[in-house]
């Protein structure tokens, strides 16, 4: 067996030395199965979506260990100092992948049928967590990886939809504002409209629990002494748990309109992703907590993410138990910085590994009680 496929730190090395920015994953995937081979996983394959794609375990509830082998645009030197390893990736997120796939080697002689995906395009268009939903498997639990840190563990993650808003009116001569209707400064008017919904919507101290709506892009003008005419811009709106996408896009359209003859206003959204907030009390993160502190001797903590991820993606399609967790600093994820402290990658390996065995006793303890799997209350 390949000294480089059963050592974790040569293979994340490995790995963080081929660039993959979105869409060009073709590398690293082939990368992966050959070492995902190595390491003892069945039915190795890249699929239809580029994803890489091993099975491992000998039956028993399903799960799904899913990092993205995708890193956002922009080389960066590998090197290693000060028990750190830097590179594109480190952080966001090669570290969570690979820990993930040597986890999931672990697994061999488990009564847990895993299976361990390195999808495409997360940064991106989210086509490899899509093409695994369009599969139909069922999974019962998902592990989704990102940075967190060895001791943490993300259990929410807000929902997203893009927006476009364009106003159009008949524009005129800047030396006559009164007789024009300006495109921008209707826009204005419907931006602070727009304020007023994100606050009524927000929880105040709580960024998690509160809408959010950026502003990404605005366009107006066609010369300088014209009033405009059109007036666009983009935004992009976060969701908090309790408010769908279709809510909010139902009262937004509402809301962003104008009763001005000489006035059209347009709106458009692009794909939403839900909102995710797993049940702390459910089996896979008691699985977690455990593990943790077997581990690592330190209490858990929760994370509660404002952005999004594959994992709100996929806990929507298919309903099942989800928790993302990863090492490194989320902090220095898309920066020129990335780095993940190598005793940090090490711990997330076995806070896994160990997660992963308590989950398969938590899953047997339920079946044979005939209780549910979010009713026991027993971390230790």
């Amino acid at each position: 067996m390949s000294a480089v496929a059963t050592d974790p730190v040569a293979l994340l090395e490995g790995a963080l030395k081929i660039y993959s920015p979105t869409g060009s994953e073709a590398g690293i995937a082939k990368y992966l199965c050959a070492h995902m081979k190595r390491l003892g996983y069945r039915k190795v394959r890249t699929d239809r979506a580029g994803n890489a794609v091993g099975e491992i375990g000998k039956g028993g509830p399903t799960v799904l260990l899913c990092g993205h082998m995708d890193t956002v645009p922009g080389k960066l030197p590998v090197s290693k100092k000060e028990g750190k390893l830097f590179g594109r990736g480190a952080s966001d997120a090669k570290s969570a992948l690979c820990a993930l796939m040597v986890a999931g080697s672990r697994l061999s002689n488990s009564g847990l049928s895993v299976t361990f995906v390195g999808a495409t395009e997360e940064e991106g268009s989210s086509k490899g967590i899509q093409a695994v939903i369009d599969y139909k498997k069922r999974y019962e639990y998902a592990v989704f990886g990102e940075p967190s840190g060895a001791n943490r563990l993300a259990i929410g993650y807000r929902g997203r939809f893009g927006m476009r808003l364009t106003v159009e009116t008949e524009g005129g001569h800047a030396a006559s504002p009164w007789a024009y209707v300006s495109a921008f400064d209707e826009f204005q008017s419907l931006l602070a409209s727009l304020r007023k919904y994100e606050a009524e919507k927000s929880t105040p101290g709580d960024h998690f629990r509160s809408l959010s709506v950026s502003t990404t892009l605005v366009e107006a003008g066609t010369y300088h002494n014209v009033i405009p005419p059109v007036c666009s811009a983009s935004f992009d709106v976060r969701l908090p748990p309790g408010l769908s996408a279709a809510q909010a896009q139902r009262e937004l359209k509402e809301l962003l309109h104008s009763e001005k003859e000489r006035t059209r206003v347009t709106v458009e959204f692009d794909e939403a992703t839900e909102a995710y907030e797993a049940d702390p009390n459910s089996t896979l993160v008691r699985s977690f907590q455990r593990a943790v502190i077997l581990k690592l001797k330190e209490k858990p903590v929760f994370v509660r993410k404002t952005s999004s991820g594959d994992m709100n993606t996929f806990a929507s399609a298919t309903g099942a138990e989800c928790v993302t967790y990863g090492p490194a600093d989320s902090k220095l994820s898309h920066t020129d910085g990335e780095a993940v402290a190598l005793k940090d990658y090490a711990d997330s390996i076995d806070v896994l590994s160990e997660a992963m065995g308590q989950l398969e006793k938590l899953s047997r303890a339920s079946w044979t009680s005939g209780s549910s799997r979010t009713d026991s209350r027993d971390i230790l």
